[in-house]
Parts: structure tokens; C-alpha cells; sequence
């Protein structure tokens, strides 16, 4: 499971370095296969930040969210429902997870 959670941030993944941050930021139209991935492994979604890319840079889209749902697929659900409401171009999402 975990080398298939790799290989989306492999393939789809952003760095955020620039920004500071030893991160990758995801394009949210993968966020559900990651949130289905997260889900398998049994992982919990604490939250995530949301950027949208622009002119080759990660800028802060100021609609991050914190979740405190100890269980992994209903925390999942909760990172669907948020996701799902956002509108705007080139929006990539960095998770925060828990194993």
C-alpha cells in the first residue's frame, strides 16, 4: 500500500520546498484516490493545506482544515466533504496524516 501511495506522489506530486516546507502537495483532482489509498492503509487524515499553483509557485489558497476524527476512513470522508467545496484552478493539496 505504501508503495502505491509513493508512486501518486511520484507521479503527481509538487514539492514545497520553495515554500520551505519538506512536503508535496498533490493535485486535488488525485485527492480522492489518495484519500482511498490513506483509507487502505489505515491511515488518519488530521487536515491538509490547500495551494493553488500559479506562475511556477505554490501560493497558500487559505482554505486549510484541521480534522479530530480518530477513525481512518470516517477522517477520509471528512477530507472528501472539504475538498469537494473547493473551486479555483490548479488546486494542489498537502495532507497531514497519522499511521
Amino acid at each position: 500500500m505504501i508503495n502505491k501511495i509513493l508512486e501518486l506522489y511520484s507521479r503527481c506530486g509538487k514539492s514545497l520546498l520553495e515554500n520551505g516546507i519538506h512536503d508535496a502537495a498533490l493535485p486535488i483532482s488525485v485527492a480522492n484516490e489518495a484519500l482511498e489509498l490513506f483509507a487502505d492503509a489505515k491511515w488518519t487524515v488530521l487536515g491538509g493545506d490547500v495551494y493553488q499553483y500559479e506562475n511556477n509557485k505554490m501560493n497558500n489558497f487559505y482554505a486549510d482544515w484541521y480534522c479530530n476524527i480518530a477513525a481512518s476512513s470516517e477522517s477520509c470522508d471528512y477530507a472528501r466533504e472539504h475538498l469537494s467545496k473547493l473551486r479555483g484552478n490548479n488546486i494542489y493539496i498537502s495532507f497531514t496524516i497519522r499511521n
